[in-house]
């Protein structure tokens, strides 16, 4: 081989490493092109992902925001109309304060007494309120007493309201502030017919208080609950 030919296989080798080098340069340089695009893609959904999350937030605090005004403007109706109530309470004390002296007293009122039947024959249900009509005063501690006034085989008989309800003597015993409310079921006697339920409240304090009112059975068997 004379000197020309080793010069041009010697230009031909270096032509063809370059070309070579070119086309992988050419391929990786493709190959980053594509995994810019590729990366490029992903970040403009990421975007997209991030300001539909900042979205829905938005849209969930804003309800968040409209459920909590909603629970407060209740609350604060809910205040407004137990303010109510307890205004009426209190007016209608003092007009029983009048007419009744022995239904009010320390700012207490026997406030109502419901009786529901259940549904086994001569099972029944009761609910005692006693209410607090003025707010300023602080607790009151008190004894609760019921009896059922009736006939057993003609003869008349007092029954003890919580034994027949089998409940706790502890459970006559209160102290509250502002209502208590005293619940119970029991069965009647067999032959026993029933006439009234006299509810005595005796309060603790300066002459221990006794608050007493008389509900007859034919008037709390019609009453719907919660209108006695």
């Amino acid at each position: 081989m004379n000197e020309k030919q080793k010069f041009t296989l010697i230009v031909g080798a270096a032509i063809g490493s370059l070309a070579l080098g070119y086309l992988i340069g050419a391929g990786q340089s493709w190959y980053l092109l594509e995994r810019v695009n590729t990366l490029e893609l992903q970040v403009e959904r990421l975007y997209e992902q991030v300001e539909t999350a900042d979205y829905e937030k938005h849209i969930a605090e804003v309800e968040l925001g409209i459920e909590r005004a909603a629970s407060e403007q209740l609350q604060q109706d809910l205040a407004v109309r137990q303010d109510e109530v307890l205004a009426l309470k209190r007016e209608l004390a003092f007009y029983q304060k009048i007419m009744a002296p022995e239904l009010e007293a320390q700012g207490v009122v026997i406030d109502a007494f419901e009786l529901r039947p259940l549904r086994q024959s001569g099972h029944y249900q009761f609910r005692l309120a006693v209410v607090q009509t003025d707010r300023q005063r602080g607790g009151v501690k008190g004894v609760l007493g019921l009896t059922l006034n009736g006939l057993l085989n003609g003869d008349k008989v007092v029954l003890d309201l919580f034994e027949l309800a089998e409940l706790p003597d502890s459970e006559k015993e209160f102290s509250m502030r502002y209502f208590k409310v005293q619940t119970g079921s029991f069965r009647l006697p067999e032959n026993f017919e029933p006439e009234s339920i006299d509810v005595r409240v005796n309060l603790e304090g300066t002459g221990n208080t006794l608050l007493e009112r008389t509900f007859l059975w034919s008037e709390l068997a019609q009453t719907p609950a919660g209108n006695t």
